[in-house]
């Protein structure tokens, strides 16, 4: 039978390596949700320059939810990529 202070050791190692390999995605996930903002408020400035309200801001999304995509549908083949490799 593992001592307390052992059991506990394992557990938190065990933890810390689940949110390391957790933490690229959800940097992706981060990432994909600021293009998404950052282009909401393009379009918004788009708008307001050339008065095509909504449409400025209904591309930008568009845009930025496309960019974010494929941003992260790449993070998540080269992540996969260098687990096979492991």
């Amino acid at each position: 039978m593992l001592a307390p202070t052992e059991k506990k050791k394992g557990e938190s190692e065990k933890f810390g390596k689940t949110f390391r390999e957790s933490g690229q995605f959800l940097g992706s996930g981060i990432q994909m949700a600021a293009a998404v903002v950052i282009m909401y408020f393009v379009g918004i400035w788009i708008d307001g320059k050339f008065e095509t309200t909504p449409w400025g801001m209904i591309v930008c999304l568009f845009f930025g939810s496309a960019a974010g995509l494929i941003h992260f549908i790449r993070e998540v083949n080269e992540l996969s990529k260098k687990e096979e490799k492991k």
